[in-house]
């Protein structure tokens, strides 16, 4: 796959998991809504580091 595309890809896809953290996870602690925006924003870069980690093992 073309690297251009597999970004692409990548970044919409983390935006879409961004999205859906920061929508489910203050429903799912709702006593702790603050601490449930920091996770949706740290398990977003998770994604995108791992992501890239992937991306640049697969290029190499």
């Amino acid at each position: 796959m073309d690297a251009r595309l597999l970004d692409v890809v990548i970044g919409v896809t983390a935006f879409i998991i961004l999205i859906v953290l920061l929508a489910v996870l203050p429903m799912v602690l709702p006593g702790f809504v603050s601490l449930a925006y920091l996770a949706a924003i740290i398990g977003f870069m998770i994604f995108l580091s791992g992501a890239g980690y992937l991306v640049n093992e697969k290029i190499t």
